[in-house]
């Protein structure tokens, strides 16, 4: 939450929060809320009024035919999102007690995601845009949780009642953009930047993941790799690369469906949407996976940092990106000291423990990720235990709390010292180890 304003001073390119959901109210469950053996209500009262923020002073029955079209997910960073599409009515218990104050309840089917719940875990109640009601349900202490309570400003909730947080008047940028698609919110561009210029570029198929990023990259005019703020060329890069995906994407993705509509005379043809979706959800993992470690080689590339990307270590470990070599890395003669390596993940959920044995000559390792709120104390914890490092731009670090900001290096400080790095290897003299700078690779001279 540290920063949060500030962040958001700068212009999104996809809106306002308040265009795809309205004021969210938020609290930790109680026991009383969904444990089974405490209570056996399916019902979850609002007596602080936050929830009438939400949804209202109208009963809302679905026993009138009239409940509230609802979506309950359940959001744990080691399983995929437990969903459920419902209708829960919303009443006042007092509605026929005009000598009494009103008590508003909302009442709900049972569950899958109510079922995984547990007390501690956070709640939130939003409207979105089209109608539905959104009832966000994110495991405690997970980033998922530390996400939300990221993207609503949420901070501190307790167990006794709903606290209400207005966003809607953010501006929504590309990691905001990115944890709304994580809760099922489609967020669309506001323009079509560079749409004509990619059409006739490529048609209505997608490039490989490294055209598509040196593209992207090529369009910022004003951005200088070489001189320029590492800290900010990342961003702006990955950025860039977020907008330009999603304009072309819905292009593509509208150009395919008129060639093969998969929906006629109002029935889906469900082979054809299996194979339409899966497509287009490969494609979006592709580009998320590997766009980062390609703005980041661009940088490295453009300030002659010596690396290896996706070198081979012990046991056929991949390692996104070696310092100074491969070769280096496998002669047992050069100093394990003056060896780095870095790991590239948009985000941690549990993934950083992969990066613990991707080089086990590398005692040390730094990871370097961009999403806001995806670090928790816990892992925090647990990345010290394996002797990982984290690395972020000053503006997603800016983000968390002070715990977290001190043991986080700026990727800024990161690319400094491997540039200092880089130069005291190839210019200390007497060295048994030299550069071959044609091919940017370590060689031994005995």
């Amino acid at each position: 939450n540290h920063g949060l304003g500030l962040y958001f001073l700068t212009m999104g390119n996809y809106g306002n929060i308040g265009d795809y959901i309205g004021v969210v109210a938020a609290k930790r469950l109680s026991a009383v809320d969904i444990d089974p053996k405490s209570s056996h209500q399916h019902e979850f009262g609002d007596r602080s009024g936050a929830l009438r923020k939400v949804l209202g002073d109208n009963d809302r029955k679905g026993s009138n035919n009239n409940g509230i079209p609802t979506v309950i997910m359940y959001l744990d960073d080691d399983e995929p999102p437990i969903v459920a599409d419902i209708d829960t009515t919303w009443y006042d218990t007092r509605r026929n007690q005009s000598n009494r104050s009103p008590e508003w309840r909302l009442y709900y089917k049972d569950c899958d995601p109510i079922r995984h719940a547990k007390p501690g875990d956070l709640m939130c109640f939003g409207m979105l845009t089209d109608g539905r009601l959104l009832i966000l349900i994110t495991r405690q202490e997970s980033s998922m949780e530390t996400q939300t309570e990221w993207l609503f400003n949420i901070q501190d909730e307790s167990e006794r009642s709903y606290e209400v947080h207005d966003v809607t008047g953010y501006s929504v940028d590309t990691f905001a953009a990115t944890i709304l698609e994580a809760l099922g919110i489609i967020v669309e561009a506001k323009d079509d930047t560079l749409l004509d210029e990619m059409i006739s570029k490529w048609g209505y198929s997608f490039p490989s993941n490294a055209d598509f990023a040196v593209f992207a990259q090529e369009s910022l005019k004003d951005v200088d790799p070489a001189h320029d703020d590492p800290d900010k060329v990342v961003l702006a890069y990955y950025d860039q690369n977020f907008l330009l995906f999603k304009v072309f994407e819905k292009a593509v993705i509208q150009h395919e469906f008129d060639l093969a509509p998969f929906v006629l005379n109002d029935e889906i043809d469900v082979e054809a949407f299996t194979t339409f979706y899966t497509r287009v959800r490969n494609r979006r993992m592709s580009r998320a996976g590997t766009s980062l470690e390609l703005h980041i080689a661009r940088i490295l590339d453009e300030r002659g940092i010596k690396y290896k990307a996706q070198g081979h270590t012990e046991d056929g470990k991949k390692p996104d990106f070696l310092f100074p070599s491969q070769e280096a890395y496998d002669d047992r003669d050069f100093p394990e000291a003056q060896l780095r390596m870095l790991a590239s993940k948009t985000s941690l959920k549990d993934r950083f423990r992969q990066v613990a044995d991707e080089a086990c000559r590398i005692h040390d390792k730094h990871l370097f990720t961009i999403t806001p709120g995806d670090v928790t104390h816990l892992k925090l914890r647990q990345m010290d235990e394996l002797h990982i490092h984290l690395v972020m731009p000053e503006k997603v670090k800016g983000t968390y709390d002070r715990m977290i900001q001190s043991s986080t290096m700026n990727f800024s400080d990161f690319i400094n010292e491997m540039s200092s790095f880089d130069r005291s290897l190839s210019t200390t003299s007497g060295s048994m180890f030299r550069y071959s700078q044609p091919s940017r690779e370590w060689k031994a001279t005995h």
